[in-house]
Parts: structure tokens; C-alpha cells; sequence
């Protein structure tokens, strides 16, 4: 009798398994969370406005002295301005280069260069981040 008994529960462990074996798993998950919204805005970097060139000295043939203002950047974070001049030849050259508390700047340019006697400056916005804006053109002066 303890034989059929044993005989009779491997047999019905053997079917139980076989039934659990056959029978795929499932699972159901109902939770869900909502994420709080994130916003990502570009910061804007200004540039200098009214920027305006006053020749300083015209004395000999060769150097205009010119002095370049400006009204500052309104952007944080300003790390100094940069001032171009652009010749009626078209070159371009940098002629000077401030910190960022400054709204003018003295400088130099070499009217022999290729024949340039006219010139017009921009001034652009260097800021600490590696952006930068530059300004309009000054209006076109002639030594």
C-alpha cells in the first residue's frame, strides 16, 4: 500500500509539473507616474548697439587713429567686445580687443593695407560661455 501511495503522488507530481511547464507566464503592471514637465530654452547672446566711429587723428599717409564706442551688450555674462574693421577693399581686420566693462576702444588702422581708405567697424559681443553677436556696421568713414 505504500508503494501505490508513492506511485500515486510522483504521478500526480509529474502531471502538476507538466501543467506548470505548459502554461505560459503573464504579468500585468497598472502603476503609472507621471514626469514633471522640463523645459529647455537657448540663451541669446546681444550684441553691442549704436556703435559709432570718431576719427581721432588723420596725420600722416599711412595711420588713421579712430576711436569705436558702443552701447554694451545687455547679455550676462560678458566677457570683453572685440572690435573689427572692414575696408572698402574687403579685408577685414581685428583692430582691437576690450574687457567687458568697456563701451569704447582706441585703435589704429593701417590705410595702406591693399589701398584702403575707407573703413567701417562692428564691435561683437565675446561672452564667458564661447557665444558671441556682432554689431551693424558703423557708419563708412574716410581719412
Amino acid at each position: 500500500m505504500a508503494r501505490l501511495a508513492r506511485r500515486l503522488v510522483l504521478v500526480s507530481l509529474a502531471v502538476a509539473l507538466s501543467l506548470v511547464m505548459s502554461t505560459p507566464a503573464t504579468a500585468k503592471f497598472a502603476v503609472t507616474r507621471g514626469l514633471p514637465s522640463l523645459v529647455v530654452a537657448t540663451a541669446v547672446v546681444q550684441s553691442p548697439t549704436n556703435v559709432k566711429a570718431e576719427l581721432a587723428s588723420c596725420s600722416n599717409a599711412r595711420w588713421m587713429s579712430v576711436t569705436v564706442s558702443w552701447q554694451p551688450s545687455t547679455s550676462t555674462r560678458v566677457s570683453g567686445y572685440l572690435v573689427k574693421a572692414y575696408r572698402n577693399d574687403g579685408q577685414v581686420a581685428t583692430v582691437g580687443q576690450t574687457d567687458g566693462a568697456a563701451t569704447s576702444a582706441n585703435t589704429t588702422v593701417d590705410k595702406l593695407a591693399a589701398g584702403s581708405t575707407s573703413v567701417t567697424f562692428t564691435v561683437t559681443t565675446l561672452s564667458d560661455y564661447g557665444w558671441t553677436a556682432e554689431s551693424t556696421q558703423s557708419a563708412q568713414m574716410t581719412c
